[in-house]
């Protein structure tokens, strides 16, 4: 999904204007298109597999099939009670219920494990036969999220519509890396705001306007416009632009906006696109809301 390989993207000009720049979307830039796609479907059954994302408010947190629990899984296969979560002021643990068996990554078999969290606020994952979860933090609260790999969504997961590629929504723009990074509290589906670090800007023409991107680490950028909310997600789409080094050319192509999970899974944490991302104009390219 972030691997824009610019030399089959950055394809001849038919035509040249301040208004946008036509590209020709040539059998390279399809076939290269269609590897894209490729990667962005196999890389959404990880959403599609969720089953479960429960806040951890509780200092005894047991989740498990029966409504006794904290949390309650309804999948019949599972044990009454998987195990518990202890949240305290200076622990964060595992303890599996008796007879129950987990595992980590590594088929180590786990009873009882203190759950560091990483730079990103997550802890390791653990494993109950078709079940595996971990806890995540999302704006200074931790959450327990839960995957089935049986998760009958994968399988009824077809893909979502599309607007027809349009070479007049790929542009050559200018980004420029700020100094230093910027941090903007942005909106989110679990409706508080999340710190976000933007590490430079992209702008280019368009309707005789020029426009401009807020970018996040590794190019990820967070798109609204005048679709959205219609023909598109209400919560804005999402792309990656493969960045220079320093500041320089870059090309965008809104062809490649997709849906972010919180489309097609509601056990997900989007981040919704800035205010100065939503760009007042229709961008008819990229993925529509509706499934296929």
């Amino acid at each position: 999904m972030k691997s824009f390989i610019l030399t089959v993207v950055l394809i001849t000009f038919l035509s040249c204007n301040n208004e946008s720049s036509k590209f020709n979307m040539d059998a390279s830039y399809k076939k290269e298109f269609k590897s894209f796609k490729k990667e962005l479907s196999e890389g959404r059954i990880n959403y599609l597999q969720l089953t479960g994302l429960f806040k951890l408010d509780s200092l005894d947190n047991t989740f498990g099939k029966d409504t006794l629990n904290n949390f309650t899984l309804n999948i019949e296969s599972l044990p009454s009670t998987i195990g518990t979560i202890l949240v305290g002021e200076s622990i964060l643990s595992f303890s599996a219920s008796e007879n129950v068996l987990i595992k980590n990554e590594q088929d180590s078999i786990i009873t009882n494990i203190h759950l560091i969290l990483d730079e990103f606020g997550s802890s390791v994952k653990l494993y109950h036969h078709q079940l595996n979860w971990q806890v995540i933090t999302r704006a200074g609260q931790l959450y327990l999220r839960v995957w089935d790999v049986k998760n009958p969504a994968v399988d009824a997961f077809k893909g979502f519509e599309s607007f027809d590629l349009n070479s007049e929504f790929i542009f050559e723009g200018q980004f420029t890396y700020y100094d230093i990074e910027k941090t903007e509290a942005v909106k989110s589906k679990l409706g508080v705001n999340t710190n976000t670090n933007f590490i430079g800007n992209v702008s280019f023409e368009y309707q005789g306007e020029t426009r401009t991107l807020d970018v996040g680490t590794d190019g990820f950028t967070m798109v609204g416009d005048d679709t959205t909310g219609d023909d598109t997600y209400g919560g804005g789409r999402y792309m990656y632009l493969d960045l220079p080094e320093t500041n320089g050319k870059v090309i965008i192509d809104f062809n490649r906006l997709y849906n972010p999970p919180c489309v097609f899974s509601e056990f997900t944490t989007c981040l919704y696109p800035p205010r100065q991302n939503v760009l007042p104009f229709k961008i008819v390219a990229g993925e529509k809301v509706n499934s296929l």
